[in-house]
């Protein structure tokens, strides 16, 4: 894998831009305890309820110093999950995501050895009908051995990042199906392409329903003579051992 830090490897695409010198929970926690009030009040867009969009904003909190959930962030939030009294007031998909970023943000720091490779079929083959997607789409997929680890934020990034050759890339972060669909509306996509890419993405996540999206840049331009940049989607296996990687560049100097 390349020798960038985790952090230098997030760079500029933080879920949250931040200084440097802010570090831990002694920063976080008050951040996300007030966003959780906010989001809790009568003033707020859905009064005392707690929407998927309001528990998104204030767990991201956590990733405002340093990009990452740390252990003691983690601890901090585990008993949380699961806390009847905490979760008053939060929608289905609030709960859904509070879970799912829990699981996903698990504290590692290390990656565990996932190996990915290109698939054989191409984008247009994968998708089923070719347009703007395809042409715009870079696909791999690997698997974690038995008992080495499972797909977690930092194995996601790091596989990524090594395997893609990118400069930065943010934070993965939970996504539902509509927020996917609504990532890969963009002039000249048709919705047979949208429906497709979408399909071969739940070929993967199935029934578990992990799909995550991040935004990455590369500022060397790849194959291209400029920067460019997009959006990628990991599509994880319901055993979080098998990922597949549906890169799409959104943006080209």
């Amino acid at each position: 894998m390349k020798s960038k830090s985790l952090k230098s490897m997030i760079g500029v695409l933080a879920v949250v831009a931040a200084p440097a010198a802010l570090a831990g929970l002694s920063t976080t926690q008050p951040m996300f305890e007030s966003r959780m009030n906010t989001a809790r009040a009568a003033t707020s867009p859905e009064g005392a309820v707690v929407n998927r969009s309001e528990i998104r904003g204030a767990l991201s909190s956590f990733l405002y110093d340093d990009s990452v959930v740390d252990s003691g962030e983690r601890a901090y939030l585990a008993p949380k999950v699961n806390d009847a009294t905490f979760l008053t007031g939060f929608t289905t998909d609030a709960r859904s995501y509070f879970s799912s970023f829990h699981e996903l943000n698990d504290a590692a720091t290390t990656a565990a050895p996932l190996s990915v490779y290109p698939v054989d079929e191409t984008p247009a083959e994968a998708f089923g009908v070719s347009g703007v997607l395809s042409n715009s789409a870079d696909i791999q997929e690997g698997f974690i051995p038995y008992s080495q680890g499972v797909a977690n934020q930092y194995t996601l990034q790091w596989t990524y990042y090594s395997s893609f050759d990118i400069t930065n890339i943010s934070t993965f972060d939970p996504t539902t199906e509509a927020e996917l669909r609504s990532a890969l509306t963009r002039p000249g996509a048709t919705q047979a392409e949208i429906d497709g890419a979408v399909a071969y993405v739940n070929q993967i996540a199935g029934s578990s329903k992990r799909i995550y999206k991040a935004s990455w840049r590369n500022d060397y331009g790849r194959q291209y003579p400029g920067g460019l940049g997009g959006i990628v989607i990991a599509a994880v296996s319901t055993d979080r051992r098998f990922v597949r990687y549906v890169e799409f560049v959104t943006w080209s100097e």
